[in-house]
């Protein structure tokens, strides 16, 4: 008895400590969750509202042919409309091709998860060569699906109208003559841009390294 009676005190002292200590973690913990819970619910909400309107083509009305020689108007032709925009041009022996690549991925990736009315642009960087035939040997080849991409060609005006409103420079290099045949290459940045449907650029994206999570979801951040 005289064991067991010294013994109680001790365990009233042990479980003193042991709900005071409970009392305490929880004063701790609670705060770390809400605060946790907090920058988790304000990161989801900076994710909905990110995209920011980095430049724009509102204003501007200028004139193209597809791959089809149908008269494009841009950018009305694609007034309400996503789009997906990359500049290229079909001699381009490495960049171009990984980006026309990956845009065709992503058309068929949107596709497969059944979100619809985003189109594609490609303008050439190159009009003196990339006629409409040259446009749709290329698309073709690739077994691009036309019915939702247009290939661009135009004047040089009206081609740098439009890489204007997205800051785009490029210049000529390379030129030589092979077999009486003027060959040159055009030094370009890899870019395609996010186009919302107001003719706002909500994103741009390094074509050929295109990250497909990304794009997919400030796709989806447009279409809601």
């Amino acid at each position: 008895m005289r064991n067991l009676s010294g013994l109680l005190p001790k365990l009233v002292s042990v479980s003193r400590k042991n709900v005071s200590t409970l009392v305490v973690t929880r004063l701790i913990l609670v705060p770390t969750i809400l605060v946790a819970l907090s920058f988790s619910l304000s990161a989801c909400s900076n994710r909905v509202k990110k995209l920011p309107v980095i430049y724009s083509f509102q204003g501007l009305h200028t004139t193209f042919v597809n791959e089809d020689s149908a008269k494009v108007d841009f950018p009305q032709r694609y007034a309400g409309s996503i789009f997906v925009m990359s500049f290229i041009y079909t001699h381009c022996p490495y960049v171009c091709p990984m980006t026309t690549q990956n845009l065709h991925r992503l058309q068929d990736s949107l596709a497969d998860l059944q979100i619809k009315g985003v189109k594609f642009v490609s303008l050439t960087y190159d009009p003196d060569r990339d006629t409409p035939p040259v446009l749709k040997k290329y698309a073709m080849s690739r077994g691009i699906n036309l019915s939702d991409w247009d290939f661009l060609t135009g004047s040089k005006t009206n081609i740098d109208s439009v890489l204007d409103r997205v800051k785009i420079k490029y210049n000529f290099v390379d030129s030589s003559f092979v077999k009486g045949k003027l060959v040159y290459f055009v030094h370009h940045p890899d870019e395609c841009a996010l186009v919302d449907g107001k003719g706002r650029i909500r994103g741009l994206y390094v074509g050929s390294k295109l990250n497909f999570a990304d794009i997919i979801s400030d796709i989806k951040t447009l279409v809601k």
